[in-house]
């Protein structure tokens, strides 16, 4: 006798996420095939070399689309890098400026990011920069980010920070909207942004880099950096940011307008 028990009615877990279900056409932004970070393609850009405290920067900005636009100039970064101790950011010398895709827009919104080695390229696969770079997303302008009320205490400490830079922020029942213009992009983005990324190379040349020339295995030392959890990798660029943000403004060196 046939048994009335069908194990598959029993199954709470048939067609939701718990079982896969919508995986196969799930928003996600694609692996490259040839295995390097989704960063590294460009789309039409142009070239700028510019030598900058004796040193050779090359810096690529990415023809803008969907409406956005790069808040900071070459000359922006240039200027901020001057004014930078030379020994904090050697060897980083690549520049993206980036027009992100109208998913990465949606999945993944930054103001910017740091690899620790990239090969940027054309979409035609020809070959602009090796080894570590920052890359400085275009943003939207005028765009209202939404945030939730229930905030971990990074995310209220991010929250503080933007409001210091000049964006908007609206608490409207349980959301926060946040008002983004060009000028306060641009302030986040030189200000703090950049300098965020280059105190996550400075921490990289203090404990992998500086180290390995001594004699150390440079595997072990590049396993225990990314051992690190990221809440203290992040403690401690957003510290070397406040404390040059703060140097600087000491100087009277930033905020300076913006220069073409």
């Amino acid at each position: 006798m046939q048994s009335p028990r069908n194990p598959t009615r029993r199954n709470r877990n048939i067609g939701t996420a718990k079982q896969g279900h919508g995986k196969d056409n799930e928003l996600v932004i694609p692996d490259r095939s040839d295995g390097l970070h989704w960063l590294d393609r460009i789309g039409e850009c142009r070239i700028e070399d510019r030598v900058v405290s004796n040193r050779s920067v090359r810096f690529i900005v990415e023809e803008n689309a969907l409406g956005c636009v790069h808040p900071c100039t070459v000359s922006d970064i240039v200027r901020m890098l001057e004014a930078l101790p030379q020994s904090d950011w050697v060897g980083l010398d690549s520049f993206v400026f980036r027009q992100p895709t109208r998913k990465q827009l949606t999945l993944s919104p930054v103001w910017g990011r740091l690899l620790y080695y990239s090969e940027v390229s054309t979409a035609k696969g020809r070959q602009i920069a090796k080894g570590p770079a920052i890359f400085l997303d275009a943003i939207e302008p005028d765009k209202v980010m939404v945030w939730s009320t229930s905030l971990d205490p990074d995310d209220s400490h991010e929250l503080q920070r933007l409001r210091e830079d000049g964006h908007t922020v609206l608490r409207e029942g349980r959301r926060y909207r946040i008002a983004v213009s060009a000028s306060s992009a641009r302030h986040t983005q030189l200000y703090r942004t950049l300098l965020h990324e280059i105190g996550h190379w400075f921490d990289w040349l203090s404990k992998v880099e500086e180290p390995a020339s001594k004699g150390g295995d440079w595997i072990d030392l590049e396993r225990g950096y990314f051992a690190r959890p990221k809440t203290e990798r992040e403690a401690f660029a957003h510290r070397y940011a406040d404390a040059q943000r703060a140097l600087l403004e000491a100087k009277g060196i930033i905020p300076f307008p913006q220069e073409e």
